[in-house]
């Protein structure tokens, strides 16, 4: 060997045990990353112009935390999966991943990190197995990696999960969907856990839903940065905005430029953005915080057309118009990536719905004890509460009388503390049941229809007290399934010595759809015109009464990478005097079907009329 070849054998033999460049994880992705699982394009990664930044801001050394909100159809939960894939192979990591519930956990796990390790190359094999029952080294939540690396996949609702650990990453997903613990802010708790590290990441990203609410309140925290592309014809840089969009006629889904004015096609889109770059709006009032706006106008995938955008928001237009507003708030959480401000929403508050008690000139705010001349016939809806002994046992019971048009007046409102299984807890029921409610023009109208909640451990208790009343009461459960209708058809629970269903003069349980009877309440209670469908509020809705009414908020659930709205009552508040009122409606549903629906008004007013004077026999 010659003497000069020495250094340069010690320098080739000392490289291969050097350790790769660092490589920003744009960089990274595009060498290593695939487009794994549901993917509507498999195969290898493509990072976008408007992802590049936001994920060279994971390995950026003077950026802690990354706050994305975002719409849907711009690949976050991509971007959050390339972060996975670096600090599980590039920078061994212990990761934590927060998603909303546990069935958002165990989905993301199953949908996500299973086929990331399987698809990935680079990953495969780094999954450590379980070699004995007793050892739990890979789960559906936890993966301990052969590297050193780990990934902690929790869920938000569980202080539990957040308890004796220590992070590095710690990636938050839909943070609008967490609902405050015992133990504090679920986000708190997540970033606590990276506390000792110098060199922590936190991301933070999700679908905004309602002003004020984490994602928002994270993005308007950082330096507010949005994409700003170029325009075709002036080159003037500028962020898409929807006013921009032109909605209607012939140019229906192209873009006017801000500064010349010209219009420009969506085939100009991918131009655009290949040219685009992020700017701060703002200074962070957070050290090392980047925060990000992103919406489906950039977006590359053929469901974000601009054209398809336009109609989308026609259709939801067109609902708003028709007062169904929930359309318009998926619009503007999942297009354009902007938390929905309800300004009806107030006024389905205790205070909004105190306001409307209030309106005398409206046909509120009459007499408690009393029923105004419209109401034709009265049903009560019953929440049972507990048992057995157990604390806060109680029966909740409303009233409400209907009117032509199911206009309806709330006349009523107990709590009977007493455990529901117990004889003279129903009797109490009982004698509220039998009360008469006299209208003005001396009508005395009975009890219609009762519905009663028999879920729970009264169940048996519940049913028998229906059975010697089934003519006036019926058993209720709760459906949480979407897309059935308000009230079902009714099921024999009752059955004979064959242990056959008893068809007649048995019991008979109906099934009241959660998400549709809320959607229908919310939808009465917008109504703010007295006739058809408005609902009156009278002196007997006291200021708790109208706090449980409407509490439940609309909150998104994911669902195999797609998102939905599902109503959800906020932690530790009261909505019996809602659920009374659902069930209340249920019994005038099931009262109606033993009428003709077309003539059902008719005939309830003339079994209503006062007899007539006697004609004497000659």
């Amino acid at each position: 060997m010659i003497e000069s070849d020495v250094p340069a054998l010690i320098d080739k033999i000392l490289g291969m045990f050097k350790p790769p460049p660092r490589l920003k994880l744009s960089e990274y992705a595009d060498e290593f990353a695939v487009m794994t699982g549901q993917a509507a394009e498999r195969g290898k990664w493509r990072t976008l112009p408007y992802q590049r930044e936001i994920l060279d801001s994971f390995t950026d050394p003077t950026v802690e935390t990354v706050a994305i909100m975002k719409s849907a159809r711009v690949g976050w939960t991509k971007i959050l999966g390339v972060v996975v894939q670096y600090f599980s192979h590039q920078d061994p990591s212990p990761i934590m991943v927060v998603q909303p519930v546990k069935e958002d956990a165990e989905g993301y796990s199953k949908e996500e990190i299973k086929p990331l390790f399987e698809d990935t190359p680079v990953l495969r094999g780094l999954l450590c197995e379980s070699k004995a029952r007793n050892t739990a080294s890979n789960t559906i939540l936890l993966k301990q990696l052969s590297n050193g690396g780990l990934i902690d996949i929790v869920n938000a609702a569980s202080g539990r999960a957040f308890r004796r650990k220590s992070r590095k990453v710690v990636l938050f997903d839909e943070l609008d969907a967490y609902r405050k613990l015992d133990e504090g802010d679920p986000i708190k708790l997540g970033r606590n856990r990276a506390d000792y590290y110098w060199d922590r990441k936190i991301g933070l990203g999700g679908t905004p839903i309602f002003k004020g609410m984490k994602t928002e309140e994270w993005y308007l925290k950082g330096d507010r940065r949005l994409f700003y592309v170029p325009c075709p014809f002036c080159d003037h840089r500028q962020v898409l905005r929807w006013e921009q969009m032109q909605k209607e006629g012939e140019q229906a889904g192209s873009y006017q430029c801000e500064n010349c004015a010209e219009l420009i096609p969506h085939s100009k889109k991918r131009w655009m953005v290949e040219r685009g770059e992020w700017r701060p709006t703002a200074e962070s009032q957070v050290p090392n915080l980047r925060s990000y706006h992103i919406w489906a106008a950039y977006s590359y995938s053929p469901a974000a057309d601009w054209s398809i955008l336009v109609r989308e928001h026609a259709e939801a237009l067109d609902a708003l118009r028709k007062g169904d507003p929930e359309p318009m708030q998926t619009f503007h959480n999942t297009v354009l990536g902007v938390p929905w401000e309800d300004t009806i929403a107030g006024k389905l508050s205790g205070d909004g719905l105190a306001t409307r008690r209030q309106d005398v000139n409206a046909g509120n705010g009459y007499a408690a004890g009393t029923a105004p001349n419209g109401v034709l016939v009265i049903t009560a809806g019953v929440d049972v509460q507990g048992g057995g002994g157990t604390s806060g046992e109680r029966l909740v019971v409303t009233m409400w009388g209907w009117g032509r048009g199911e206009e309806g007046w709330h006349l009523g409102h107990w709590e009977i503390d007493g455990d529901p299984q117990r004889a003279e807890t129903l009797e109490q029921l009982a004698q509220i049941a039998a009360t008469k409610w006299k209208r003005d023009d001396g009508i005395e109208l009975p009890l219609a229809m009762g519905a009663i909640d028999d879920g729970g451990i009264a169940t048996h208790e519940v049913r028998a007290w229906c059975r010697g009343r089934s003519a006036t009461w019926v058993p209720v459960k709760g459906d949480g399934t979407k897309g059935k209708p308000l009230v079902g058809r009714g099921v024999a629970v009752d059955v004979n010595r064959k242990n056959q269903p008893i068809q007649r003069n048995g019991v008979l349980l109906y099934k009241v759809n959660y998400e549709a009877s809320v959607n229908h309440l919310q939808g009465r209670l917008r109504n703010e015109t007295p006739g058809p469908g408005y609902l009156h509020l009278g002196q007997a809705a006291t200021d708790q009464f109208l706090n449980e009414l409407f509490p439940w908020k609309r909150m998104p659930k994911r669902d195999k990478g797609q998102t939905s709205y599902h109503w959800d009552l906020p932690r530790g508040v009261r909505d019996e005097a809602g659920d009374c009122t659902r069930y209340a409606y249920a019994a005038l549903q099931i009262l109606s079907r033993r009428y003709h629906r077309a003539t059902m008004w008719d005939q309830i007013e003339r079994q209503l009329k006062p007899a007539g004077p006697t004609v004497p026999v000659p």
